[in-house]
């Protein structure tokens, strides 16, 4: 089962302090200088048996305000993930069995394995007094926004020791911040999921080992408990190794620590070992590397620019006459070049000529050429670019933009016809039509392979746009299969000056004309504005009553 968590501490965290020792002057506090910019370079190497992941990237941080003992920051920035698979074969006999990553941890929807921006207020201890905005890494790593900044002691003192009461709760937003997990879900999900309230206990200890121009050097433990639970996933964290306090800058400036999460399922127990490392990146450093981005970043947009322009750019003559050649040559390699270049193309006006000597290549028996045929046309033929979209949209599971082709009980369907339909809500489905039924509602068929197929009401069909090929359309939709004629009774028909009358039955309105069907058998064809007025009135209230409501069905 996918857990659901969120960390809140529950009341104050309890500062045990060893004895004070006159070893440093002033007790340990974050203290930046307003407006000044900071950043760490972080890699997180999480070791499963049969994957490594690593989470490597440039937090960003500036100060928008440092006064009344808090900080106010801007952070910017995320983690990339890359995976590295072991080659691991499993053993014989065990084909199924517990991932070596398990489940909650991994989830795509992590915010801090992509770039974002999180307001943040510190006080001068390190206590989240506030945060806006999401950075959650898996596996209980928490907020990379908040990793850099541990709880410092109230007073000078060479240990500490953070003894917190932890919640771990499904879909229990807490009130209060919870250190590096903040108020939300370190598991990276939303707030919807059932409520489910498990304490934890969270220790972490810290102890000054010295200082050495200026930088702390810090050893950290860390502890996460949950009691043991037969019905739901528990969770144990444990890690040890040094943090760095730069005291000049009265920032956080490295860590090293290892981690072992434990995951317990029942009689299912995996262990992932994860590696913790970050590193304060110097000012000069820093504004290198966003020069350096900047200059990428320019030289990126110019090329785009210069490419966007020689796409944009209208053939010579030389060039038409030059690529229609080429096109004709016979020669494949010369082709497929020429294919691919004005694949790149994407001039206003393209060139019919152009456009046909491609148009010869798409059935082309080599498939990279005809691929090459097909992306060059889509750029030279705005018709043939209309019908492909059509097709991939008309191919797939999404949903399609309403074309307002309304069905109504006299329009003409047919078996094999592509349609796009309603079944639930107000979306339109792209779908095929299976059968037409005589009560007039319709069996449809999902596009793109599926094998379910679903019964609706004609005003919930909407005819697919005419530019899309119907490759099942018969000669005449009277032909089609299973085409069900609107009515098997003969009535007296009359034009509108009541001159002419025939006894015919309705096969169907069409194209703003009424199908008979006469006493001896031929079809005859009679726009329904040249109907006598009774006549008109007969289909409307003959389309009405098929197009009606069936109180008796489900």
């Amino acid at each position: 089962m996918l857990l659901k968590i969120s960390i809140a501490l529950l009341g104050c965290a309890a500062i045990a302090a060893a004895v004070p020792e006159c070893l440093f002057a002033q007790p340990l506090r974050y203290a930046p200088e307003s407006g000044s910019r900071f950043a760490y370079r972080f890699e997180i190497i999480v070791d499963g048996d049969d994957e490594t992941i690593t989470y490597k990237g440039v937090t960003k941080y500036t100060v928008n305000s440092a006064k009344d003992d808090q900080l106010r920051l801007t952070y910017h920035g995320g983690l990339s993930e890359s995976k590295q698979s072991k080659g691991r074969q499993a053993p014989l006999g065990r084909r199924f069995g517990p991932p070596s990553i398990p489940r909650p941890f991994s989830r795509p929807t992590f915010a801090g394995k992509v770039t974002t921006t999180n307001q943040i207020t510190l006080s001068s201890q390190g206590e989240v007094l506030a945060m806006t905005g999401d950075s959650q890494l898996p596996f209980l790593l928490g907020n990379v926004s908040l990793m850099p900044f541990e709880t410092l002691p109230e007073e000078e003192t060479k240990s500490w020791v953070i003894d917190s009461g932890v919640s771990i709760t499904k879909n229990e937003p807490s009130g209060r911040m919870g250190g590096r997990f903040g108020p939300l879900d370190p598991f990276g999900r939303g707030d919807n999921a059932p409520k489910d309230v498990r304490a934890a206990g969270e220790v972490t200890k810290y102890a000054i080992r010295g200082e050495q121009d200026g930088r702390v050097q810090v050893s950290k433990s860390y502890q996460l408990t949950m009691p043991a639970n037969d019905k739901n996933q528990t969770y144990e964290m444990t890690g040890s190794g040094s943090w760095t306090f730069a005291r000049t800058a009265s920032l956080p400036d490295a860590i090293d620590i290892q981690y072992k999460l434990v995951v317990n399922d029942g009689n299912t127990t995996v262990t992932v070992p994860i590696h913790v490392k970050y590193d304060r990146i110097a000012v000069e450093e820093l504004d290198r590397m966003e020069a350096e981005a900047k200059r990428i970043a320019e030289e990126r947009a110019m090329a785009a620019k210069q490419a966007k322009e020689e796409a944009e750019r209208p053939l010579t003559e030389e060039e038409l006459a030059t690529a229609i050649a080429d096109l004709q040559s016979g020669d494949d390699e010369k082709v497929q070049a020429k294919l691919e270049a004005l694949a790149k193309k994407s001039v206003a006006d393209p060139s019919p000529k152009v456009a046909a000597a491609i148009e010869a290549h798409i059935e082309h028996e080599d498939k990279k050429l005809r691929s090459a045929a097909h992306n060059a046309l889509v750029r030279w033929a705005p018709d043939y670019k209309v019908v492909q979209d059509l097709k991939k949209a008309y191919g797939g599971f999404g949903t399609v933009k309403s074309t307002d082709r309304e069905v109504d009980a006299l329009t003409p369907l047919y078996v094999g016809q592509i349609v796009q339909f309603q079944e639930h809500g107000s979306f339109w489905f792209p779908g095929e039509i299976v059968s037409l039924n005589a009560d007039k509602s319709v069996v449809v068929r999902r596009r793109a392979g599926s094998s379910r197929t679903v019964t609706v009401k004609r005003r919930n069909v909407q005819l697919a746009p005419n530019e899309l090929p119907q490759p099942n359309k018969p000669a005449s939709v009277s032909d089609a299969p299973m085409a069900a004629t609107a009515t098997n009774s003969v009535r007296t028909w009359s034009d509108a000056t009541g001159r002419f009358k025939i006894e015919a039955n309705l096969l169907r309105v069409a194209d703003g004309g009424a199908v008979l069907k006469r006493t001896d058998g031929r079809e005859v064809t009679v726009p329904v504005k040249k109907l006598s007025t009774a006549d008109q009135a007969y289909l409307k209230a003959w389309e009405a009553a098929l197009n009606a409501d069936n109180p008796f069905e489900p």
